[in-house]
């Protein structure tokens, strides 16, 4: 999994619309909520989901995303990284 963590943070680092705002994705502990250490709104997000699914080859669904969201505790890389590997289980 700290494979595709490394994977996740650069993928939202490098699609963020200001990848110096999203920099400290970088360097966060993997179980810290994104939303505390960057601004992770929705278009933060979106470019998430768009980078996961060219990178990865898989589809991300609304619930997914939901999911990940940790029922409103705020997505975690860790959180992210369980998302793509139910996903790829399907």
């Amino acid at each position: 999994m700290s494979e595709l963590i490394a994977t996740l943070r650069r993928l939202i680092a490098e699609s963020a619309p200001d990848p110096a705002q999203a920099a400290p994705v970088l360097t966060v502990a993997d179980d810290v909520p994104l939303d505390t250490v960057i601004p992770f709104s929705s278009l933060i997000v979106l470019g998430t989901v768009v980078a996961i699914e060219d990178e990865l080859g898989i589809r991300v669904t609304r619930h997914d995303v939901a999911r990940a969201a940790g029922a409103g505790e705020g997505a975690t890389l860790r959180r992210l990284a369980a998302m793509v590997e139910e996903i790829r289980a399907r």
